[in-house]
């Protein structure tokens, strides 16, 4: 097996390359595999980069008898190395959390075993859960244009729908914004990451504008109307540890769809810390905020442009249509971890 690291030297940081680098060639020359490295140079290269390997693999110019690629970086680039490898037989995907949220590990229990190179090395590939989905781009606009110059704006470039896989969770809404927000912080270099989503939070809670949506599942059912968010879960954690979809698997097959509606900041702040926990489902006053459900297809249709994150990365689109694929990738699991 060839082992390839995509090291992104923008994640958390500097992490990937300053902490984890040295781990693994040193790991990797003491257990003599065969092995590689690459450092991301921007946006989408990881994504190239993996499928020009698999390509080049299976049209037999470089026929190692399979590849693992692992994404040392955050959720965005390991969603990235997913998307090249998507497809390809004989390919493996592995994640070493270098990034700030490092939320897709914690479906697997404690994050500790992914940091360790040689448990990594020594994983288990099993199959996970992806979610294909399908947007419209679309341009940021301003509500208080007229409709009809919106919707210019939204389609003024005229673009052809975007297809990419998803493995972790995308979100609409306050998830989204807090995502955004945080990243104008990280920007900082002074600012941890950690400090950076509180930041995040705090600002997006005081604004804490919903978005007006049309949600249609597969089943028929359609919720319409203002949404403070929208959480599109394959795995159950996103925001660098909240468990917004809690009863959510990589492996049953299924979607979980969590839907609240807009509501006062002191009822939002009065569910925030279960809605870390991944309890607020328990609690009753989420009976009437909350519609969650298992879904394999469902569709949003925003009234106008919206931000769109998926495993961290964020779109505008003018809608967006997700699809589950069962056992989409192959996800090696570290040592212990199994």
């Amino acid at each position: 097996m060839k082992h390839i690291f995509i090291l992104n030297p923008a994640a958390g940081k500097g992490r990937a390359t300053g902490f984890f680098l040295p781990k693994i060639i040193e790991t990797s020359k003491r257990m003599g595999i065969d092995y590689e490295i690459h450092r991301t140079i921007g946006p989408d290269d990881a994504r190239h980069y993996v499928k020009k390997r698999c390509e080049a693999a299976a049209a037999g110019l470089k026929p190692e008898a399979a590849l693992r690629f692992y994404a040392c970086g955050g959720d965005g680039t390991f969603n990235e190395v997913v998307n090249g490898a998507f497809g390809y037989k004989n390919v493996e995907t592995a994640m070493i959390p270098a990034g700030t949220g490092n939320d897709f590990p914690r479906n697997f229990g404690i994050i500790k075993p992914f940091e360790d190179i040689e448990r990594q090395i020594l994983g288990t590939a099993r199959p996970v859960d992806v979610i294909r989905y399908e947007y419209m781009p679309a341009n940021p606009v301003s509500m208080s244009q007229s409709l009809s110059n919106r919707l210019d704006a939204i389609f003024e470039s005229d673009p052809d729908p975007v297809v990419r896989y998803g493995v972790n969770m995308f979100n609409i809404g306050f998830d989204c914004n807090v995502v955004a927000k945080t990243a104008e912080f990280k920007a900082h270099p002074f600012v941890p990451g950690l400090l950076a989503y509180g930041l995040g939070v705090a600002v997006i809670l005081a604004k804490k504008e919903g978005v007006k949506l049309d949600i249609c599942f597969d089943d028929g059912e359609v919720h319409s109307g203002e949404i403070l968010l929208v959480a599109i879960g394959n795995g159950a954690w996103c925001g660098g540890g909240f468990k917004g979809v809690p009863k959510a698997s990589l492996e049953d097959g299924l979607m979980d769809v969590s839907v609240a509606r807009n509501v006062s900041r002191r009822t939002f702040l009065s569910l925030l810390g279960k809605y870390r926990k991944g309890t607020h489902l328990e609690d009753p006053a989420a009976e009437k905020i909350v519609t969650y459900k298992k879904c394999k297809r469902v569709s949003i249709h925003p009234h106008g442009a919206v931000k769109l994150c998926a495993d961290g990365e964020i779109a505008t689109v003018a809608e967006a249509i997700f699809e589950i694929i069962p056992g989409g990738i192959k996800f090696s699991v570290p040592q212990g971890c199994e």
